[in-house]
């Protein structure tokens, strides 16, 4: 390449590289905001939440601590079975990786599924059995989630808050729409043909695609997964969804901050939804403020409420960072030792 054409790409490595700086900056500077102004935003103060959070013992911190891990072994058991050969232990350590990059990186959904891509072609999987393995856990997340709001829209009558929780679900739309035309796709494969057609000649715009004869193959994959392993992925996320409920029970309870479970489930739903908005990294600040404001909303003490909320994001996500963290410094530090032939083992 001479140098009148590496300059060029230099210079857009470089924008580049500014573009992911101020993202992250400005994704910073959001997350901060919302976090901090987190109890004014529903009329309390911080000393007030770090005189609730001051009740936690160590002895409940360690049972927390069981429950969440419980819940992401559960989790292990969805993951192992959308691609098979995988460990649970492996499965474990995909969620967690994962999750810490997506939890550090704005957008950085994206960037754990590069990683995650990248530590299971290392373990011998296909690019074809991830990406089925991919859409089949996306799609199960999904549904898992709006069937906590099912649950929960069903409770309004319960909490007598119909017309402001009404008029809100309208804005989830578009979600229930997604997963209706993913299981178009599924049932029919003329669908699959005729979705990944139109999105060929979205992407042409900006580059040649072939999603026509891709999304058919995906389906195939797809189906091919679900049949094999649907019973467990089934127990697993449900028994997930039920941890994550105890997990959020838990931290009211030990704080002493009594909450009906009709309350409790529509926390978890606003929570499970508001984790789908990539404005900030694992919509850190969104998904506090968000789900505080809903429980103050339905009758919450507002230092209260603010104090489990922080404590259970604590654990689903400030704790990913960390141990997702000493993970994937050992899974490193496991593939740099290991020899070539080992790489090329088969998957297990």
């Amino acid at each position: 390449m001479s140098e009148n054409e590496e300059r060029p790409a230099v210079s857009a490595i470089v924008r580049g590289r500014r573009r992911r700086l101020v993202t992250s900056v400005l994704s910073a500077l959001i997350t901060a905001a919302l976090v901090v102004l987190l109890p004014r935003a529903v009329g309390a103060t911080w000393t007030q939440v770090g005189t609730v959070l001051g009740q936690v013992s160590a002895g409940s911190l360690a049972v927390l601590a069981v429950v969440w891990i419980a819940g992401l072994w559960a989790h292990s058991f969805v993951l192992a079975a959308s691609l098979p050969g995988l460990t649970k232990r492996r499965g474990l350590t995909l969620n967690l990786t994962g999750s810490a990059v997506a939890n550090v990186l704005p957008l950085g959904g994206a960037a754990g599924t590069a990683l995650n891509f990248a530590m299971v072609r290392r373990w011998g999987f296909s690019p074809g059995a991830f990406g089925a393995s991919l859409a089949v856990t996306t799609l199960l997340n999904v549904a898992s989630k709006l069937g906590v709001v099912a649950l929960a829209l069903g409770l309004i009558p319960i909490l007598h808050s119909g017309h402001a929780f009404g008029s809100a679900s309208l804005l989830l739309l578009p979600v229930p729409a997604a997963v209706v035309a993913s299981l178009w796709i599924l049932v029919d494969e003329r669908a699959a043909v005729a979705v990944g057609s139109l999105l060929d000649k979205v992407a042409r715009v900006f580059r040649r695609t072939d999603f026509k004869d891709r999304l058919p193959d995906l389906r195939r994959r797809i189906l091919q997964v679900m049949r094999a392993g649907w019973q467990p992925m089934t127990v697993g996320m449900v028994a997930y969804v039920a941890l994550q409920l105890a997990l959020l029970w838990l931290c009211f309870a030990v704080l002493h901050v009594p909450l009906g479970l009709p309350v409790l489930f529509t926390a978890l739903a606003v929570e499970r939804l508001l984790t789908l908005v990539p404005i900030t990294p694992g919509s850190a600040g969104v998904v506090e403020v968000g789900t505080t404001a809903a429980l103050v909303a339905l009758g919450g003490d507002p230092a209260g409420v603010a104090a489990g909320l922080l404590l259970f994001r604590g654990f689903t996500y400030l704790m990913e960072i960390p141990v997702g963290g000493v993970l994937l410094a050992a899974w490193s530090w496991l593939q740099s030792r290991a020899s070539p032939a080992a790489l090329e083992e088969p998957a297990g």
